[in-house]
């Protein structure tokens, strides 16, 4: 969904939401992942305040659909931030190639205000997804330390089964922030918005103990940056046995990103349920 429907459409976000619910998501994340307050004001129209204030609601419209549908279990609400490269619309949040010239004061204030607004508006954790590069997760994770009783994932793009978008290998950079004083306020790390058969093999590289995932990749195909479009001919249905082995690592949050439906989850929250995870 498009961050903008929270100013033009929040009832359309509401009736997503509740999909989602119904279909037995644990977790839902704010409709954010593409918003910043120089985008609010830039595309909507709206001064700082009021795009500050247009972050918060992202939270309030996600828990005004987990108490109308008065679901039993505990739904809780992640706060979407995604990389600075989703703001230069060029697909850039694949390569994170920015970050080799971007000042990191400049990403620094980017980021903080969207976090800040999620924080302040109540949000039950902060999902730091899609993020191309150690350096712009670090700078994240600085602003994290921020709010110390703000729990937090971390969940990087991956070009391959090894390698960050960037280019750093996911097992150093989840050695990086597993195995330090971040560790205290992250409650899983790991990679979203990649073809599942890439899962297994970044899993399998990681030799850092006691490591608690999360993964939630595209509900079919792979991005094709020179067509601006997804390449449907290499559809993967993520099986039990999928579910299974990276339980067994360690996966611990497990969902959908792009093209991710609400049948599709249904049938994720089904082989979950099967499996007893």
């Amino acid at each position: 969904m498009g961050s903008h429907l929270l100013l033009n459409n929040e009832d359309a976000v509401i009736r997503g939401y509740k999909d989602y619910i119904r279909a037995g998501a644990d977790f839902l994340t704010t409709v954010t992942y593409q918003a910043s307050i120089g985008g609010f004001q830039k595309y909507l129209d709206l001064d700082y305040d009021q795009s500050f204030e247009l972050i918060k609601k992202s939270v309030i419209i996600c828990r005004q659909a987990i108490t109308e549908e008065n679901v039993e279990r505990n739904i809780q609400i992640m706060g979407s931030v995604g990389p600075y490269g989703v703001s230069l619309r060029d697909c850039s949040e694949y390569d994170g190639n920015y970050i080799d010239t971007i000042n990191l004061k400049k990403l620094y204030d980017w980021h903080k205000p969207r976090i800040q607004a999620l924080v302040k508006a109540g949000v039950d954790i902060m999902l730091f997804e899609t993020i191309p590069s150690v350096i712009e997760a670090s700078v994240l994770l600085s602003i994290l330390i921020e709010f110390p009783n703000k729990k937090a994932c971390l969940s990087f793009s991956c070009k391959d089964g090894n390698h960050l978008s960037h280019g750093e290998t996911f097992s150093s950079a989840v050695e990086m922030f597993w195995s330090n004083d971040y560790h205290k306020q992250l409650i899983a790390i790991g990679m979203n918005c990649l073809h599942p058969k890439f899962i297994t093999p970044l899993l399998m590289s990681v030799k850092t103990k006691n490591v608690n995932f999360i993964t939630y990749p595209n509900g079919g195909g792979i991005w094709d940056i020179a067509n601006n479009c997804y390449d449907d001919t290499q559809i993967y249905k993520v099986s039990k046995d999928d579910l299974n082995t990276w339980n067994k690592k360690g996966l611990k949050i497990f969902g959908g990103c792009c093209k991710t439906d609400a049948i599709e989850i249904a049938r994720l929250r089904s082989l979950i349920d099967d499996l007893h995870l």
